[in-house]
């Protein structure tokens, strides 16, 4: 779901822009005040897992695929502010380091999947939680977060492109629903996991071993999906491909563009050290930005 440059338009850009540094600096400031001590440690973990969720496409249509987001097991985890945070990262690695998503599109992409997909997860699992109901909501969060976050990138496409096939539209968006419904399940397994490693208690802290285990998930889960990933486009590419709208990539020159690193023979190599490099410079990050939390947050 990640737009590249070339797309959208300047009015689009300029928009969406304001609108995501705004996003991103109130929620860094309100991650500071509201994101518990004993969730902290989670952020790189999580960041990470993210990251290599996303990077495995699985089927979910005729000539088109559907990746996870993650928005929804971030949002559940850690709170809002510091989903919106940790996926603003995970979006900074995918732009400037792989060329997934264009450098000037990337304040549109962290809209999308940064702040409206994790309030789009959040309301949903906080109001069924108080109801007595986190399971149901958290399914529902994760669904909504995947099909809101594409109504608009395909609104932001269409509107800039002039293109606008209802036909392909209600296609596209049946795909995205399915693609949702597996991420609610991903999620909400997910989300039970790492419940049950902090013992669900509300003071419990992930410890050095729990967090090592859920790195190590995320490496096997990357891994795994390189060599079994599907190969057609996911289905914001599909209705480029079926509209004729094409991106000029950037002009960026990005370490390892289409997550392979070239000094390796063999496209499984190249792509699964491209992965490990992606998962330590997320992690890394999310890591630094933890940091950042005041300490009187951390005791």
């Amino acid at each position: 779901m990640h737009i590249p440059d070339g797309i959208l338009s300047a009015p689009i850009l300029a928009g969406f822009g304001a609108a995501s540094c705004l996003g991103v600096i109130y929620s860094a400031r309100k991650a500071e005040e509201t994101t518990q001590a004993h969730r902290i440690p989670l952020l790189g973990v999580l960041g990470a897992f993210v990251f290599a969720a996303q990077m495995v496409n699985f089927p979910v249509g005729p000539g088109a695929s559907g990746h996870l987001l993650g928005g929804a097991l971030l949002a559940a985890t850690i709170g809002p502010w510091a989903a919106s945070i940790t996926m603003t990262a995970i979006l900074l690695v995918q732009a400037l380091v792989f060329q997934d998503g264009g450098v000037l599109a990337l304040a549109a992409n962290v809209f999308n999947m940064a702040i409206l997909g994790v309030w789009a997860a959040w309301l949903p699992f906080k109001t069924l939680s108080q109801a007595g109901h986190p399971r149901t909501g958290l399914f529902i969060g994760s669904l909504l977060s995947v099909f809101l976050s594409a109504i608009l990138a395909l609104g932001q496409v269409s509107i800039s492109s002039g293109v606008m096939s209802q036909g392909l539209w209600i296609f596209c968006l049946g795909l995205f629903t399915i693609t949702g419904a597996i991420e609610g399940a991903v999620t909400l397994a997910a989300w039970q996991a790492i419940e049950r490693l902090e013992g669900n208690t509300p003071t419990a802290a992930v410890t050095g071993p729990n967090r090592y285990w859920i790195l190590g998930i995320s490496i096997a889960v990357m891994l795994t999906g390189v060599f079994f990933a599907s190969s057609s486009p996911d289905v914001l590419e599909y209705f480029q491909q079926q509209t004729g709208i094409a991106g000029n990539g950037t002009s960026f020159a990005a370490l390892m563009p289409d997550y392979e690193w070239g000094k390796f023979d063999g496209e499984w190599m190249r792509k699964s050290a491209a992965g490990i490099a992606g998962l330590i410079f997320v992690y890394g990050l999310s890591l630094l930005l933890s940091k950042l939390i005041p300490r009187g947050q951390q005791q």
